[in-house]
């Protein structure tokens, strides 16, 4: 099965990418990963509280009048409500170009595996209608499901409130939620992983990109099951293994920050506060850095995962054909599917190395004359085996300058 052989194939493709060890590509992959692992910058959620709480407290302002009207004057109440709407206004505008960045730079990350080249800057502007595209189904996506998760508690509250919700219920509620949520991360997945590659092979948008993949995965659901199970399953142990890996690393790192900006405050005054701010910065930007770095091979091997069943499924939207030939002994072909197996021309060539062996056995000779097989024999010299085995060659040559 493709998806179970495809793990150790990814694993060498990835190798085979970040081998040697070039500080400069995995700069640039890092920056490019930070931006495509979202590492749980997610979007916003729903606030949390009964919303009728207040509305059940009317007597409050009567029974402590002079209180609320002393912290009023003493806390400008209008100010603070004021200062929390800029400040969810920068946040909300920070995750919105994150968001953008973040779509634009799959497409980017795509490539950069495609080409086995890493270009930020080209590939960024290149793809940045199809980031914008992205961006924009994921929007809806979430919208979608945000509206379908917020449903059912919306209704029951206007139907009476939360007061008479029994256990059951929100067992179901519960379980709709889990089940909303799966749905939710499997779209967002496989749009990810298998779609914008799709976009980016045939210049498609995300629903036309989707209506061009749903035959590949309905027509090979079983493989994509068991890249689905055996992607989430890796995804929880390399994640905990790397979790302990970013844990040291990022106390590693805080320890001579730490004793830098220490320093600074102590013996360097004002100055030395303003100086530890810019450490400070320089150091969450350092672990920021070095926690994308660890994540880097990670995500490059998931991506390239996800590019070799899409080509073992479907021949036409295969974006890796050089990566794949270099880590299969058999060139990368996919025999068995239709597109480069012969096997009538293959019998054919097997029953006649039987009668050539048979006709040896029993000491007759052929009558070249009246054997209609005759001419074949006499054309050996130009047996397309042997321009299969010189094309082997070439093919090894070529693979050589290419570096593989």
């Amino acid at each position: 099965m493709d998806a179970i052989d495809n793990l150790s194939d990814a694993l060498e493709t990835t190798r085979n990418f970040l081998t040697p060890v070039s500080l400069g590509l995995w700069i640039k992959l890092a920056v490019i990963v930070f931006f495509v692992s979202s590492f749980g910058m997610g979007g916003p959620t729903a606030p949390g509280g009964d919303v009728g709480t207040f509305a059940d407290e009317p007597t409050f302002e009567e029974e402590t009048p002079t209180e609320v009207e002393e912290f009023e004057d003493d806390v400008p109440v209008e100010e603070i409500l004021l200062l929390l709407l800029i400040v969810g206004g920068i946040v909300l505008f920070l995750w919105l170009l994150y968001a953008i960045i973040s779509a634009v730079m799959q497409f980017v990350f795509v490539e950069s595996l495609r080409s086995t080249e890493v270009h930020v800057r080209r590939y960024f502007k290149a793809n940045l209608g199809n980031g914008l595209r992205l961006f924009l189904f994921r929007v809806g996506l979430l919208l979608v499901a945000g509206t379908l998760g917020a449903a059912p508690a919306a209704v029951l509250w206007l139907q009476g409130g939360f007061d008479t919700l029994s256990n059951a219920l929100i067992g179901l509620y519960a379980l709709y939620g889990i089940g909303l949520y799966l749905v939710y991360s499997l779209v967002r997945r496989f749009t990810d992983e298998f779609v914008a590659p799709v976009m980016l092979l045939e210049d498609r948008g995300v629903l036309n990109g989707w209506s061009r993949f749903w035959p590949t995965i309905t027509g090979h659901w079983t493989e994509y099951v068991v890249y689905l199970v055996l992607a989430w399953i890796l995804s929880l142990a390399i994640a905990i293994a790397a979790t302990f890996v970013m844990m040291f690393g990022i106390l590693a790192l805080l320890i001579p920050f730490g004793i830098v900006i220490a320093l600074l405050v102590v013996f360097a005054g004002e100055i030395g506060v303003i100086l530890s701010v810019l450490v400070g910065i320089v150091a969450l930007l350092t672990i920021l850095l070095f926690v994308a770095l660890v994540w880097t091979p990670i995500a490059t091997y998931f991506q390239y995962y996800a590019l070799l069943l899409l080509g073992d499924t479907n021949t036409e939207l295969d974006l890796i054909p050089d990566q794949r030939a270099a880590v299969r002994s058999d060139g990368g072909e996919l025999a068995g599917r239709g597109d480069t197996w012969d096997g009538d021309a293959r019998d054919d060539r097997e029953r006649t190395d039987r009668d050539e062996d048979r006709s040896t056995d029993d000491g007759r000779e052929w009558d070249d004359s009246s054997d209609p097989w005759s001419d074949a024999e006499e054309t050996d010299d130009s047996d397309p085996w042997d321009d299969s085995s010189e094309s082997d060659g070439r093919d090894d040559d070529r693979d050589d300058d290419r570096g593989w």
